[in-house]
């Protein structure tokens, strides 16, 4: 196993911007903790996973942590994604060619091909395994979070003041957030209850929220789902903006409902 703990040298609440494109991200808030404790950890001892960790790039500014991991895939420049109803293509750093049944793949790495993970050659299994790396941060209470990711399957324990996703294919199960900004491709994200105010720019995904009590709530969809059940405690406005897409909001006729739809379906009671 490769394991390292990233030192946090601070006391109280922090703002953590972590960029993490797969695996896992684990995220811990105790309000009995005085200070954040971050580790990223793989199986592998050596090879892509055991690389990626070593050159995770971390920088603390007063309360200010970021934590960028390196795409396996091969690093962050710039990408392109294709995405048809809930399948995406990204081209990164190299180039693919589908010639007569044929595919033909270039880039940093020498053209390498991975399948589930491990490493496939035209004779077979070869190469050292891509292990996932797993993110595990226990956070003081009031912490903040900014998460970027594209497939990482994220999971969030007792509440986060703040959280920012944004992810492509992934998935977010959080127990309580204060403020929510969500950017959501393909992915699914699922909070038990929010607190503050929402905006949610949702495609192709999921969204799920099982009590809001906030004072403004924003969803724009595009053949996306979302479903959220109102508290009495909500107020202020409700804004929802779907394109193909689908959203029932119960609890929320005590609201300032504002809605605009073009060919998508939106029951608000």
């Amino acid at each position: 196993m490769t394991e390292r703990t990233i030192p946090v040298d601070v006391i109280g609440p922090i703002a953590v911007d972590l960029t993490m494109n797969t695996g896992g991200i684990r995220v811990v808030v105790d309000p009995a903790l005085k200070q954040a404790q971050v580790v990223l950890k793989t199986e592998a001892t050596s090879g892509p996973s055991a690389d990626a960790i070593r050159d995770t790039a971390v920088r603390l500014n007063g309360q200010n942590l970021s934590i960028r991991v390196p795409d396996l895939a091969g690093g962050f420049g710039g990408s392109t994604t294709i995405r048809t109803g809930r399948n995406t293509v990204t081209f990164s750093g190299g180039g693919v060619q589908i010639v007569g049944g044929n595919v033909y793949v270039s880039g940093h790495g020498g053209g390498k091909v991975f399948v589930n993970g491990r490493e496939v050659t035209a004779t077979g299994p070869a190469g050292e395994a891509v292990t996932p790396i797993t993110a595990e941060l226990h956070l003081p209470a009031k912490s903040v979070m900014l998460i970027r990711t594209h497939s990482a399957d994220t999971v969030v324990r007792g509440t986060l003041a703040r959280l920012e996703y944004d992810g492509t294919s992934g998935t977010l199960a959080a127990d309580r957030v204060g403020d929510l900004d969500a950017t959501i491709t393909s992915g699914s994200v699922i909070v038990c209850e929010v607190t503050g105010p929402i905006d949610v720019n949702l495609t192709s995904g999921n969204l799920n929220i099982g009590a809001y009590s906030g004072h403004d709530a924003r969803l724009t969809l595009t053949s996306g789902n979302v479903q959220m059940a109102a508290t009495a405690q909500a107020t202020g406005r409700l804004s929802v903006n779907a394109t193909s897409g689908y959203a029932r909001i119960t609890g929320a006729a005590h609201l300032d409902v504002r809605r605009r739809v073009t060919s998508g379906s939106v029951q608000i009671s």
